[in-house]
C-alpha cells in the first residue's frame, strides 16, 4: 500500500486530478484528502503542521494547465501566509535531497520551451500516426545533461543556489539568474535535441532508459 487506501502513487495521483478537474478555475473548493496528503507528506508543511483547509486552481501554462493554491489563513505561522502554492504532486514523490530539488526546477525551468515545442510539432516524431503528448529529450537525455551539470558544480554550489529561496514567499525552488548551476544548465540544455512524442512512443523510451 503506497499511502492510505491507495495501492499506488498513480491510483493517488488519478483521484486527486478527478477531484481538481471538477472545480472551475479560481473558485474555492475544500478536499480533505488534499489537506491531509499535503500536512502528512509536503516536505515544508508536514514538518510544520501546516494544513491548509481551502484549495483553488488558476489557469497556468504546463502539463497540468493550471497552477495550484492553498488557502493557509488562521493558521499558526511566523509569518502571514494566506493564499499560497503548494504542490500537490510533489506530496505523492517528494524531492529526496537538495540535488533533486534542483533537478526538479531544472525541469520546471524549460517547462515554457516544452510545452511551445509540443504545440509547434503537433504530430509524434517518431510514429508520424498519433498527436503529440509529451516532449522528450532524446540526445542527450535529460537526466545526463543533470548529472554533467553535477559533475561540474560543487556542494557548496548546490547550498549556495538554495540559499535564498524562500517557501514563504514560493512553494516552488527557482534556478536563480546567473548562478553557476543556472548557467551551466542553460548552456547544456540548448544543445540538446528535443522529440514530440505520442504516450506510447514516449512509454517506448522510459523502457530502453
Amino acid at each position: 500500500m503506497f499511502w492510505r487506501d491507495f495501492k499506488s502513487q498513480a491510483a493517488l495521483r488519478s483521484a486527486i486530478r478527478k477531484i481538481i478537474g471538477e472545480q472551475p478555475f479560481k473558485e474555492p473548493f475544500e478536499s480533505a484528502l488534499i489537506s491531509d496528503l499535503i500536512v502528512e507528506r509536503h516536505y515544508f508543511c508536514s514538518t510544520r503542521n501546516l494544513r491548509p483547509l481551502r484549495f483553488r486552481k488558476i489557469p497556468g501554462y504546463g502539463s497540468k494547465g493550471y497552477s495550484f493554491e492553498g488557502d493557509f489563513s488562521g493558521l499558526s505561522t511566523q509569518h502571514s501566509i494566506g493564499w499560497h502554492g503548494v504542490s500537490w504532486d510533489k506530496c505523492i514523490k517528494p524531492p529526496v535531497s537538495d540535488w533533486y530539488r534542483i533537478v526538479r526546477a531544472m525541469r520546471d525551468r524549460v517547462e515554457p520551451q516544452m510545452c511551445q515545442y509540443r504545440d509547434d510539432h503537433p504530430l509524434c516524431e517518431d510514429c508520424y500516426a498519433a498527436p503529440s503528448d509529451e516532449v522528450h529529450h532524446s540526445d542527450p537525455a535529460f537526466q545526463s545533461i543533470a548529472a554533467q551539470v553535477r559533475d561540474f558544480v560543487s556542494d557548496e554550489d548546490v547550498a549556495d543556489c538554495l540559499g535564498s529561496w524562500d517557501w514563504f514567499k514560493v512553494d516552488d525552488f527557482a534556478l536563480p539568474e546567473d548562478h553557476k548551476i543556472t548557467v551551466v544548465f542553460d548552456q547544456l540544455h540548448h544543445t540538446s535535441k528535443l522529440a514530440a512524442l505520442c504516450s506510447p512512443c514516449h512509454n517506448k523510451t522510459k523502457k530502453k532508459a
